[in-house]
């Protein structure tokens, strides 16, 4: 072999020997916990997910953010994750700033995004007017004192008409004796 073939030979190897390295990172997959029943615009959103490197191993190795894009006025927005609870597991805090038809995916740089379902956020909620109302004075009870004031009232009535039939009662009585 010459020494210009030699060249090209061990080029080729350590080329080689440096393409495995490189691709050994590959590539990661996202999951979700769960996906969002409703979004509305202005609310507060809290997503949990995992990345697992080769869809196999959990992964705290990267820099994980979600971005978003409108795609019927163009708005763009990115939030970023920070790793809480597992390995592996993330979670980003994200605000829709307009309803409409959003794209989305979450990144976990290095690697590439994972797509996500398109997502119809919702306008934000109309909180109901509470109408305002005049103080109602409602009669505070008085430990029981008013209950027992009226029991002794009626006790008291009662023992008069008991008395009062009684009498008559006992009128009637000695008139008949006499």
């Amino acid at each position: 072999m010459h020494g210009k073939q030699l060249l090209i030979l061990a080029t080729l190897l350590g080329l080689l020997l440096v393409v495995p390295s490189a691709l050994a990172g590959g590539w990661a997959v996202v999951t979700l916990d769960e996906l969002p029943a409703e979004v509305r615009q202005g609310t507060s959103l809290r997503l949990g997910f995992m990345v697992r490197q080769h869809g196999q191993t959990a992964t705290n190795q990267v820099k994980p953010y979600l971005e978003a894009r409108n795609t019927e006025t163009g708005e763009v927005f990115r939030a970023e994750g920070r790793q809480e609870g597992p390995v592996g597991h993330f979670v980003v805090e994200v605000t829709f700033p307009s309803a409409g038809s959003w794209e989305w995916a979450i990144v976990p740089a290095p690697f590439e995004g994972t797509a996500l379902p398109a997502l119809q956020v919702l306008p934000a909620a109309v909180q109901p007017a509470v109408p305002e109302t005049a103080p109602v004075n409602i009669p505070q009870p008085d430990s029981g004192r008013s209950v027992l004031r009226w029991a002794g009232l009626a006790l008291l009535l009662s023992a008069a008409g008991i008395g009062a039939i009684t009498r008559r009662g006992g009128r009637t009585a000695a008139q008949e004796r006499a």
